[in-house]
């Protein structure tokens, strides 16, 4: 009996997962069809862009547990690598931009985690909260490239094989396509070895060394995973939005992160994705509190941590557990 329980346990567990991601993209899919209004479209295009860089942050925050503030640098180098290759120098290949971008993050990456990775909990914040600082500055500074304070206009809008993404709609699942292909990739990756690595190394490093894991290493490769994915989001965000600023790329990308990700339920994947959706949304209903910005989200990361510290997917998976416990008893 008790092994014809854990089978129907697992069967449950299975059919709850296939129906959420089912559930899910059959939203998104369908979604223009429901609302094919531009500012509708607007929202979740937005949201697509936050939550691929969720996923990767997700890696490096809630599976290798390394928590960064400083990812507000790579969105702004993969914006302003393709903002400047476009409009200052005239060059119409957005996903060679966007590899550039990738590239150049890779390499700064690389030079911060270095010394930074080796800090633990809050210095490893501070530290690159420090670098997400220095990248904003130096935008500021190189005003003959990056149009300083007044930032880049007229960037075009993204297109491959022929195929301009000039409409809401085509950008719309140009952006979910993205998404859906680093949420793949990234749902196989935390189920391979290397997941179970960033585990071990999340809830104990020094154990995860006796165990001859290279914790120095995985800790480098989600480091670098996270800013690839928050270099592929700039680069998109830049083809959409037209226009960047240095104002769009200050620390506060990196709280909103934070708060998305513990808000969607962190150690997830998918609920990176769940954060950025709804505070996208809510935010489009705090327009008239913009003022109030930063308490308004320091509320919410509070309650949050509170009354729901495992995130609204978190939250809903112990939920269906605990149902199908009491289904289980109920058919024993």
């Amino acid at each position: 009996m008790n092994y014809l329980s854990q089978v129907h346990s697992l069967i449950i567990k299975i059919m709850v997962k296939k129906a959420f991601s089912l559930l899910a993209w059959g939203l998104i899919i369908s979604f223009p069809l429901i609302f094919p209004k531009s500012y509708f479209l607007g929202i979740l295009i937005f949201a697509g862009i936050w939550s691929i860089m969720l996923i990767g942050f997700d890696v490096l925050v809630g599976y290798c547990g390394q928590l960064s503030l400083g990812h507000n640098a790579f969105f702004a180098i993969g914006a302003y690598s393709a903002g400047i290759l476009a409009v200052k120098y005239n060059f119409h290949h957005p996903l060679l931009a966007m590899a550039i971008g990738v590239g150049i993050s890779l390499l700064l990456a690389w030079i911060i985690g270095l010394p930074s990775l080796r800090l633990k909990g809050y210095y490893l914040a501070i530290a690159t909260l420090g670098f997400g600082l220095i990248i904003n500055n130096v935008i500021l500074g190189l005003n003959q490239l990056t149009g300083g304070a007044s930032g880049l206009n007229f960037i075009p809008s993204f297109e491959f094989a022929g195929l301009s993404f000039d409409t809401d709609i085509r950008f719309y699942f140009l952006v979910w396509f993205f998404v859906a292909v680093i949420l793949v990739v990234s749902l196989n990756l935390v189920k391979s070895r290397f997941g179970r690595a960033f585990l071990a190394i999340r809830e104990e490093e020094t154990f995860a060394s006796m165990m001859r894991i290279p914790v120095f290493r995985y800790k480098l490769f989600a480091f670098f995973y996270s800013a690839v994915c928050a270099s592929i989001a700039g680069s998109l965000y830049a083809h959409y939005a037209g226009t960047i600023t240095p104002d769009g790329f200050t620390f506060m990308i990196s709280i909103h992160m934070v708060v998305m990700l513990f808000l969607g339920g962190k150690g997830t994947i998918w609920g990176g994705i769940m954060g950025a959706v709804f505070l996208k949304l809510l935010s489009e209903w705090l327009t008239a509190f913009q003022e109030y910005e930063m308490p308004v989200w320091a509320a919410i990361f509070i309650m949050v941590l509170i009354f729901m510290p495992k995130g609204i997917l978190g939250s809903l998976q112990v939920a269906f557990k605990n149902f199908g416990v009491k289904t289980i008893k109920e058919g024993e």
